[in-house]
């Protein structure tokens, strides 16, 4: 190694600032090797895409408002995985074709459309205003195997009673429009946590 971990240190620091907003395709690019494809509805294809899965996420919010249906969990996060299983349900009937991707990290999961190929991140959220917290982020790019269109579905929920949230809205986005910005970040395992040296006590 000719850098010391000083030197290579203050340029992790540094590189957040220096390369300021990214374009989300040219990340995904440069880590995967495949292209993000914007949506255009003036192709026929892409409009056909947008308009069936709308339908399903119309149908969806108003069967959701009509029947008063609820989501039970203590956490946002717990009623999300609750929604997102319903959605995702309703989505994999003809026309289209969906896979759950598993594990943490972007994208949830995998749409099939004749043949385009599209990558649908979903969000649940309670908060309405603009805040500048993370909501959305992007590791390894592990899960993309192809040249695709990128969604991300937002929904935003209300807790009615305690535990008891209903879904108000959503919104679907491109994620070609995206501008993102590098986080640095040092994690250690459970392993690493269990590291004798660092033990101070125990039961």
């Amino acid at each position: 190694m000719t850098a010391s971990k000083n030197e290579l240190l203050q340029k992790v620091f540094g590189l957040s600032k220096e390369l300021g907003r990214v374009e989300f395709p040219l990340v995904v690019k440069l880590s995967t090797g495949f292209d993000v494809i914007p949506i255009n509805t003036s192709h026929e294809l892409d409009k056909k895409f947008i308009e069936t899965l709308g339908g399903i996420l119309k149908k969806f919010l108003k069967t959701s408002a009509s029947t008063r249906q609820r989501y039970q969990g203590s956490r946002v996060n717990e009623v999300g995985r609750r929604i997102e299983e319903t959605i995702v349900n309703e989505m994999n009937k003809l026309p289209l074709s969906v896979k759950r991707l598993g594990s943490a990290g972007y994208p949830d999961i995998e749409i099939s459309y004749q043949n385009l190929i599209s990558y649908l991140e979903m969000k649940t959220s309670s908060v309405r205003e603009k805040s500048g917290f993370r909501y959305f982020y992007y590791t390894s790019g592990d899960k993309i195997k192809n040249n695709a269109r990128h969604l991300l579905l937002d929904i935003a929920v209300t807790e009615e009673n305690p535990g008891y949230w209903k879904v108000d809205q959503w919104r679907l986005s491109d994620l070609s429009k995206l501008p993102v910005r590098l986080k640095n970040e040092f994690n250690a395992s459970k392993t690493d946590l269990m590291n004798e040296r660092a033990k101070i006590i125990s039961s």
